[in-house]
């Protein structure tokens, strides 16, 4: 089964897609699948209107911090603090955007260091020829976060020895080596100095964590909503082991 890293979304995915965006949709969604349905969209306004026309809960960021109207913002230590009594409408500014890139694969699997055990697992589950991790990148640009994640999962990956692997997987590895441990990456990375500035230091921490859900968002569909896409995720389970204690990448 072959293995590749893409610093930022490119074409003709066609079986497994682990599309990673640390900071912070790929780590928000796990921890609001575990509770509620989780609908993801790159648009604010197809946000709000699918959510008013449903009754939805609408979590999310621009420039780090919640819009206006918003019941929740997209951080992952408020999501774990919170309630839902309905499902979830999430849209930040460069996961959800990257989907349109990857929506063709078999298979789309959000993928962090949150949930890292568990989407190794699916993807190996699911995949039949292809892996592709796949770095959402930050507007547009690639981003260290993004590609130090995708370095530790392909770690994760080659050592099951079912994958052979390509260049761009070395390189990112070898930016996974040049820090001590995830949270030291993300705090250099341009969206973790941006939350750092906001005061938002848990986010960093919550998502340097390695391994911490069972579920595996996996995409569902997608529908059209006033010219922009809303993608539904169903969770893909992934029986617990042991509580995972590593820090070091």
């Amino acid at each position: 089964m072959r293995l590749k890293v893409d610093l930022l979304p490119g074409r003709d995915y066609t079986d497994v897609v682990i599309l990673v965006d640390v900071l912070r949709a790929t780590t928000a969604a796990p921890i609001v699948l575990e509770r509620t349905g989780l609908f993801v969209t790159p648009s604010l306004r197809a946000a709000r209107r699918f959510a008013g026309d449903r009754g939805l809960l609408l979590a999310g960021e621009r420039d780090g911090l919640p819009p206006e109207g918003f019941n929740f913002s997209a951080s992952p230590d408020d999501l774990r603090k919170a309630t839902f009594d309905r499902d979830v409408v999430l849209t930040t500014e460069n996961g959800p955007r990257a989907i349109a890139h990857v929506q063709e694969a078999r298979h789309v699997l959000l993928g962090s260091f949150f949930n890292a055990r568990a989407v190794i697992e699916a993807a190996l589950e699911l995949a039949t020829t292809d892996i592709a991790i796949v770095c959402a990148g930050m507007r547009g640009e690639e981003a260290i976060e993004d590609i130090v994640c995708a370095g530790f999962l392909a770690r994760k990956l080659e050592k099951t020895g079912r994958v052979e692997t390509r260049d761009r997987v070395k390189l990112a590895q070898t930016l996974l080596r040049s820090f001590a441990d995830p949270q030291e990456a993300l705090a250099q990375s341009a969206s973790g100095q941006l939350l750092m500035k906001l005061g938002l230091h848990e986010d960093l921490a919550v998502a340097s964590l390695i391994s911490h859900s069972t579920v595996v968002p996996r995409l569902l569909s997608g529908e059209d909503v006033e010219g922009h896409p809303v993608y539904r995720f169903e969770a893909v389970s992934i029986p617990a082991a042991e509580p995972a204690s590593e820090r070091s990448v």
